[in-house]
């Protein structure tokens, strides 16, 4: 079984449980909804949040609908809160989503949800990731997906640009490829999973809300630093630790600026429905 470590680039500390906290609230700001409006509810459905991190998403409809039961997975339990905090209807549990699906989970859940998972999935390849969801959905459930286009990142200004080059850099060391998220809706098509694209979208962030994404994936950038040792041992060229932490100082100073430098990502949204 693949550790944690070897899936997941950002540290799974306190600070990075406040950052999926804010950035929670960034999707809510951006969507305005935690279950797509397009999927029907009713009592008794069953619903998964995968990757779940913090299982923010996961309490939240937990709470909003609270005739609906929801599980929250990940790979590591580092971000759950303690059971005292649970609502009646919601858990948490381990999973590794990129593996065989174990047979109790399969074709047991209304809605799958995923969210982030860019920096995850590997070698430009989403379809270990999109099958193993659609067989824990029955037939007619609901893939919800929430995801950042790092390929088409908004780079404004020379330490934006810098920090970009080193983080495509690191992506080349990490195997890691984001085209497959601009072409997220023909992946999940051509998935071989069953599954129907009802929605799609790259809606922008609105004008307010592009400082809160930036914060987040600044302090996620910072975050990643802890694995560049490690990179550079794979690839000479990517940058080192304290290369990476004086261009992120640089960027963050020249953000605070009049018209200063920009480094965020853009979202993409998808809905799919499992054929029945």
């Amino acid at each position: 079984m693949a550790t944690p470590s070897s899936t997941y680039l950002l540290k799974r500390d306190q600070i990075e449980a406040i950052r999926l906290g804010s950035r929670h609230l960034l999707w809510q700001l951006h969507l305005k909804h935690l279950l797509h409006p397009e999927i029907p509810t009713t009592d008794g459905m069953v619903i998964a949040d995968i990757g779940a991190g913090t299982g923010l998403w996961a309490l939240e409809v937990a709470n909003q609908f609270p005739s609906l039961r929801v599980t929250a997975f990940d790979i590591a339990g580092t971000h759950f809160p303690s059971p005292e905090f649970w609502p009646s209807n919601a858990k948490f549990a381990l999973l590794n989503s990129l593996q065989d699906v174990p047979s109790e989970l399969v074709g047991q859940f209304d809605v799958i949800h995923l969210r982030m998972w860019a920096f995850v999935v590997r070698g430009d390849d989403p379809s270990p990731l999109i099958q193993n969801a659609a067989k824990m959905l029955k037939p007619g459930g609901y893939l919800q997906w929430e995801d950042a286009r790092f390929e088409s990142s908004i780079v404004k200004g020379d330490s934006a640009a810098l920090l970009r080059q080193m983080m495509s850099q690191m992506g080349n060391a990490a195997k890691i490829n984001f085209q497959w998220l601009e072409e997220l809706d023909q992946r999940v098509n051509r998935a071989d999973a069953n599954l129907e694209v009802v929605d799609f979208q790259k809606k922008l962030w609105l004008p307010q809300n592009i400082p809160l994404c930036m914060n987040t994936f600044l302090i996620a950038l910072e975050n990643s630093g802890a694995i560049l040792d490690k990179l550079k041992q794979v690839d000479p060229s990517v940058p080192s630790t304290k290369e990476w932490m004086d261009a992120l100082e640089t960027l963050q100073k020249d953000s605070c600026k009049p018209e200063g430098s920009q480094l965020y990502w853009p979202p993409v949204t998808l809905l799919a429905r499992k054929n029945t």
